[in-house]
Formats: C-alpha cells, sequence, structure tokens
C-alpha cells in the first residue's frame, strides 16, 4: 500500500511540474546594426559553406534553405562543445528572414525557434534581430545553457559585422 502511495505521489509531482514548465517559455533576443543592405547581410548568412571561416557560434551548417527542409548544424556551446543537431525549417524569406525549429528529445521537451530578421533601414543599413524562442518542460532547467546561448548569438553577431566589413573591402 506505501508503494502505491509513494508512486501516487512521485506520478503526481511529476504531472504538476510537467504542466507547470510546459507553460513556461524562455526567448534570447539580440540586435544588431549592420553598416550592409539587407540583401548583403542575406548573402553571408545564406552561405552556409563559409560559416566556419567566421562564425564563432555556428560552426558548421549544411542543407536546402527551404520551407519544410533540415539542416544539419554544429553549435558551440558555452562548455567549448560542439553540438549537433537537424532544425527544420519554418520560413525563408529572401532578405527579410530565415526561422527554424530545433528539438532536444522528443517535442515537447525542450524545443527552439530560432530566428534572423533583417530590417532594411533608409540609409541603407540593416537591423538584424537575432533571437530564439524555447520552450518545453527543460526549460526551466536550463538557465546556464540559455546564458552561454545569448553570449553565443552577440558573438556571431559581431562575427557577422566583421565578415560583412571584410567582402565589401
Amino acid at each position: 500500500m506505501i508503494i502505491l502511495v509513494v508512486a501516487a505521489v512521485i506520478v503526481a509531482a511529476v504531472t504538476a511540474y510537467a504542466i507547470w514548465a510546459g507553460g513556461k517559455e524562455h526567448r534570447i533576443e539580440t540586435t544588431a546594426h549592420l553598416d550592409a543592405r539587407a540583401n548583403e547581410v542575406w548573402a553571408v548568412l545564406t552561405d552556409f559553406p563559409a560559416y566556419g571561416e567566421w562564425n564563432p557560434f555556428i560552426t558548421e551548417i549544411s542543407g536546402l534553405l527551404a520551407e519544410d527542409e533540415r539542416l544539419e548544424a554544429v553549435f558551440m556551446q558555452g562548455s567549448g562543445k560542439p553540438l549537433a543537431f537537424k532544425p527544420r525549417v519554418l520560413r525563408v524569406s529572401p532578405a527579410r528572414q530565415i526561422r527554424w525549429l530545433g528539438r532536444l528529445g522528443p517535442g515537447g521537451l525542450f524545443d527552439g525557434e530560432h530566428y534572423f530578421v533583417l530590417e532594411p533601414q533608409p540609409d541603407g543599413s540593416t537591423v538584424l534581430t537575432h533571437g530564439e524562442r524555447f520552450t518545453g518542460i527543460l526549460v526551466p532547467l536550463m538557465a546556464k545553457t540559455l546564458v552561454d546561448t545569448e553570449r553565443g548569438f552577440t558573438s556571431m553577431n559581431e562575427a557577422l559585422e566583421a565578415r560583412l566589413k571584410s567582402v565589401r573591402d
């Protein structure tokens, strides 16, 4: 009898946590003002074979950049260890935005919708919004990873700015 009560309490606790955590969301959003036209920024962001030359965060990426296709990507974690996964492309709007969805395990554990949104400015520059919306029951347990991820976004944005300058020179 005691085993059944303990099991019921554990099931109730796990269920309560899953309901609570399932409603949690964490968003990382960074912004960079780039001295380049949106089509120039787009050209660098979509030149996947060159990522290893300039990108400290997404060190490898390949695949067809088209909606519902799968990419193969390698991200550098804060620990310096690479993490490979295969996100599904959600949206591609040339010189405007890219969105993909990556999952850790089955859907609902830890999902991330990654996005790059390009906003052309009247002066010929571009504002890049680079972010990700994380959902799933593991989000509350991933606080340190998410802080490291934000640093990765910032380092990628800075490297993108340097890459744009180098291809223009």
